[in-house]
């Protein structure tokens, strides 16, 4: 847990004090950056290698990843500091205790590594489909950060579903985005793309068939 999670406890003070607003922004800056950036970072590292391996159509595609990167770390920053509520909690990963099992933190992180690679696969090539498309970088951020921001804005109560409409769902939502990567980033074709990034893309699909399978179990 960050030093910094204990200003999120401390009794509100005056709002114009020069130490309110300090501890605001370090609030800010600890969940945007050491949680949001630092989280997406460490659990979307597949998707992010994928992407700057990428040798078609790279500028657009390094450009959507880094605007759905960016979209999504201010997202589960604002999620965590309260200024976005969809009815149910985010689930915070601090809140897990590391242990195995599907519940457990090893578990979740799985889960939630699935979710972010799809979504940071999915934002990032159909940003660059536009932006290739004569969309520009105008297109990208709108739709790269617009398909990051939506992906994000239904996951907790996508995960308080019912079991088996949550994992259709998911399935869904994974296919599409796997199949958007496989056919864009042409992963499949050793002739054309890296074959780490085609290893990336199986950890991906692995997350992916773990996080389904649970609920399907």
């Amino acid at each position: 847990m960050s030093p910094n999670d204990q200003v999120y406890q401390r009794p509100k003070e005056r709002p114009d004090t020069l130490e309110t607003q300090e501890r605001s922004l370090d609030a800010w800056l600890d969940a945007v950056i050491y949680y949001g950036l630092g989280q997406h970072m460490l659990l979307a590292v597949p998707m992010l290698w994928i992407a700057f391996q990428t040798v078609t159509i790279p500028v657009a595609v390094s450009t959507s990843a880094i605007v759905s990167l960016t979209v999504a770390s201010v997202t589960i920053g604002a999620f965590r500091m309260g200024v976005i509520s969809v009815g149910t909690p985010w689930q915070r990963i601090e809140d897990n205790e590391l242990g195995l099992g599907p519940s457990g933190g090893y578990g979740f992180f799985a889960r939630r590594a699935a979710y972010l690679n799809a979504t940071l696969g999915l934002a990032t090539y159909v940003g660059a489909i536009v932006d290739a498309g004569g969309g520009g970088l105008v297109g990208a951020v709108l739709v790269a950060g617009g398909f990051t921001f939506g992906g994000l804005l239904v996951l907790p109560n996508l995960r308080a579903a019912n079991k088996t409409k949550s994992a259709l769902l998911r399935t869904i939502y994974y296919a599409a985005s796997l199949g958007v990567v496989a056919s864009r980033a042409q992963v499949l074709d050793l002739s054309v793309g890296a074959p780490s990034a085609a290893f990336a893309f199986a950890v991906v699909c692995v997350l992916v068939i773990f996080d389904v399978g649970v609920d399907l179990r």
